[in-house]
């Protein structure tokens, strides 16, 4: 039984849908933890398919830096505060171009 070409050609066609441009720039949070917790928190992160690359910024106060994209931002912080974290805010950076036009950096 032979198929006609019309029908092998449908056959043919693709079914993978195309993904979108992959995201280029991570996060990042800063949170203060237990301090006898760091090894439970790096376990949690890794046990969540790596849901944000920790690191431990200081070891005294047990302040950890997560790096991580814009899709896990939720999770995460859900993960941060059942597990009693401290969500230590950044605060907001500069943005250069408005330093260089403010008027007292003008000569």
């Amino acid at each position: 039984m032979t198929c006609s070409k019309a029908a092998r050609q449908r056959r043919r066609q693709s079914r993978i849908q195309p993904l979108g441009s992959p995201e280029t720039v991570s996060r990042v949070l800063y949170a203060e933890i237990p301090r006898h917790r760091i090894a439970l928190y790096r376990f949690l992160l890794e046990g969540y398919d790596n849901l944000a690359i920790m690191s431990v910024v200081d070891r005294y106060r047990a302040v950890i830096k997560l790096r991580f994209l814009s899709d896990a931002e939720p999770i995460l912080r859900r993960l941060l505060t059942a597990e009693g974290a401290k969500i230590i805010e950044p605060p907001a950076r500069p943005n250069p171009v408005d330093t260089l036009q403010s008027p007292e950096n003008r000569p």
